[in-house]
């Protein structure tokens, strides 16, 4: 996977860099690993702790991070000449609100960088996590929290279109060759539907949620697991 993003990035000068949905900063690391270089990198997420977590682990002079809200940020327009979102898309309340700030943000020069798992499987086994992904999201859902269905390729590549960029180039993971019944991925899948499984009992109506928990691990171990596919698209506000 890093190798896919130096490609992508490798020849971009980020300048300065905005990194929306930032999380607890992970995406910000593999910014500045891959970029060419940049001048600094702001991440910016609505999770304050998350925010916090990210400065404690990855804060520098040119690194730093700031808790605000996606459809409301606290920067004057085309202040950034690199604004980038990852795996985000789909915790989302509205997608369009986000990009209409993302464009303001941009200098009219500047670049658009998104990074997102989609749904779009090459291979059962990749099935299987989109459909534990999607299972996890209903539940939370359910519970009143804000995660949604991965999209499909094509419309997350739609999504960056609509921002009117220009020169718009897409890098997609290759076909997964890792062993789909690799024993600890299996476990750390394991965990995870156990975990859920816990919440669902909070759940206005668990008892489907329950059957489509158990029914996915037996799926997890027939047919076993291999990541979701990513794209990332690249363009120059136009």
């Amino acid at each position: 996977m890093t190798d896919l993003f130096k490609e992508a990035l490798g020849n971009l000068s980020g300048g300065r860099v905005l990194d929306l949905a930032t999380g607890e900063g992970g995406f910000v690391e593999l910014l500045a690993q891959s970029l060419k270089d940049y001048a600094h990198i702001v991440g910016a997420d609505v999770d304050g702790p998350a925010a916090e977590v990210a400065a404690a682990r990855y804060g520098q002079d040119s690194v730093f991070f700031v808790q605000m809200d996606g459809e409301r940020m606290g920067f004057a327009a085309a202040c950034f000449d690199t604004v980038a979102i990852s795996a985000s898309l789909h915790h989302l309340v509205a997608i369009p609100p986000v990009l209409a700030e993302v464009r303001r943000l941009l200098n009219p020069d500047g670049h658009f960088v998104l990074a997102e798992m989609h749904r779009d499987a090459q291979t059962a086994a990749q099935h299987t996590v989109i459909a534990l992904h999607h299972w996890i999201a209903d539940v939370a859902s359910a519970l009143g929290m804000v995660h949604n269905r991965t999209l499909s390729r094509q419309e997350l590549v739609d999504h960056a279109r609509s921002l009117g960029l220009d020169g718009v180039a897409c890098y997609d993971t290759p076909p997964p060759v890792e062993d789909p019944m690799e024993e600890s991925f299996i476990r750390e899948l394991d965990a995870a539907i156990d975990r859920t499984l816990q919440q669902v009992a909070d759940a206005p109506d668990p008892e489907p949620l329950l059957r489509r928990g158990e029914t996915l691990r037996e799926r997890l171990h027939q047919v076993g697991a291999q990541w979701e596919p990513v794209v990332i698209v690249v363009g120059r506000k136009g």
